[in-house]
This record gives structure tokens, sequence and C-alpha cells, in this order.
């Protein structure tokens, strides 16, 4: 009688996370990535919670969009992408 051995997968498990790039000096720069289930569990208007939070990391208002230097978004919108722009109108201050 024959026996195999019995290799354990390797499963691999990719999270697709809400990614927002910070305009800085003149380009986009990865600053903050947020499961899209917490986004729709800790807000009904996303867009405008993920703008809030970004305000709040900043210090400086402004705006998302869905591509570099583009349109803001509609922040009344439920829906979200996987990627957004954050550019603010002045200057912003990160803590750290």
């Amino acid at each position: 009688m024959q026996t195999q051995s019995i290799r354990p997968q390797t499963l691999l498990l990719t999270t697709i996370m809400v990614e927002i790039h910070l305009h800085d000096n003149g380009s986009y720069i990865p600053f903050l990535s947020i499961p899209p289930s917490d986004v729709r569990r800790l807000s009904l208007r996303p867009l405008k919670w993920i703008r809030f939070v970004m305000f709040s990391i900043c210090g400086a208002r402004g705006h998302l969009s869905a591509i570099p230097d583009g349109p803001p978004v509609d922040y009344a919108s439920t829906e979200t992408n996987a990627e957004y722009y954050y550019k603010s109108d002045g200057n912003f201050f990160l803590y750290g």
C-alpha cells in the first residue's frame, strides 16, 4: 500500500484596501490604507468620511479625487474605489 504525503497548501489572502495618496511637493505619495469594511462600518458617506480623516491627520482642508489632480469626487456617493488622491488647499502639518 502506498501512502502519499499531503503538503499543506499555501493560501494567499489578499486584502483589498482603500488607498489614499497625499499630494506633497508636486507628486502623490502613498499615505493611508483603510479596509473597505471599516469605511462602510464607520460612515454612511464614505468619501466625506475619508476627506475628514485626511483633514484630521494633515490639518488642512482639501479634496479627494479618483485620479491624480482630477476633479473632486461626489461626496454624497456611497460607492468607493480602491484609490483616491488627497490634495490640500493649503499647507498641511503632519505631527509625529
